[in-house]
């Protein structure tokens, strides 16, 4: 469970914010966005969860899957580092 003001609750919220922006104008219906949809909820869990979340994603669907999931979260956690890094204080 996330401390309500923790780097991990802040980058989660970046990133929910980012996706609904994506949302308004993405094909929701794809399977590109579906891959998107879990590859953000992936980066919005702290790092324990998303280690175990994706440990059982190799196990079902196989390790090149996960590892796609795993660089995809990863891009959009330091995507949201870097949103928050500008944004003042």
């Amino acid at each position: 469970m996330l401390l309500p003001n923790s780097l991990d609750q802040r980058i989660a919220d970046t990133i929910s914010h980012a996706i609904d922006d994506e949302r308004k104008t993405a094909d929701t219906t794809s399977p590109a966005w579906r891959e998107r949809c879990e590859s953000t909820q992936i980066a919005m869990l702290a790092d324990s969860e998303r280690r175990v979340f994706l440990s059982h994603i190799a196990t079902r669907r196989g390790e090149a899957a996960a590892s796609n999931l795993e660089q995809s979260a990863r891009t959009m956690r330091t995507t949201a580092i870097f949103i928050l890094a500008r944004k003042p204080s």
